[in-house]
């Protein structure tokens, strides 16, 4: 019987202890850190694309770096570069990714691309490349989904008035 009472007597306890004064202003410092952290989280249209800028691409280095990034960012780099392109033409780029290979069946036209895949690889993005003349495929290519690193100038080209990426002048370094 003294048991029936305290059940109802210690949750009496617990409910009044959340009202009091210090977890109240816990509670208020927990809600202005979730504001802080949603309004700083939000895009900003007026904000200039997120890059991974590199001092001196003159010496030797690289205007974007994508190497130096995890997976999602990286990901997400290259998905901003695809639908963003003004803000890199003309810049050196560096990506790690898999090697892919199109035939265009009805123009023959080739296509060479890295392909980054995201954190989960469910979702890839593509950037397309282009190596010096002298390369032929598949004689100079590796296999398709083997791991490269290409470095080369962005650039945009247009294809049946479509706008597409592709990396310029550029050099393909097999990977382990």
């Amino acid at each position: 019987m003294r048991f029936r009472f305290l059940i109802p007597a210690a949750a009496l306890l617990l409910l009044t202890a959340c009202g009091n004064a210090d977890t109240q202003t816990i509670d208020t410092l927990i809600a202005q850190q979730s504001e802080a952290d949603a309004s700083s989280a939000a895009p900003n249209s007026d904000a200039p694309a997120p890059t991974v800028p590199v001092p001196d691409s003159a010496n030797g280095e690289y205007d974007v770096d994508l190497t130096t990034l995890e997976s999602n960012m990286v990901y997400a780099q290259v998905y901003d570069m695809v639908t963003n392109t003004d803000n890199y033409k003309g810049k050196r780029i560096r990506v790690r990714g898999t090697f892919n290979y199109y035939q265009n069946p009805d123009t023959k036209r080739e296509y060479f691309a890295v392909l980054v895949n995201d954190a989960t690889a469910c979702c890839a993005q593509g950037i397309e490349f282009v190596l010096p003349d002298s390369y032929k495929y598949p004689d100079d290519y590796p296999e398709q989904g083997t791991p490269i690193e290409v470095i080369g100038l962005y650039s945009v080209y247009t294809e049946d008035d479509q706008p597409f990426v592709e990396l310029q002048n550029a050099s393909m370094t097999v990977l382990p």
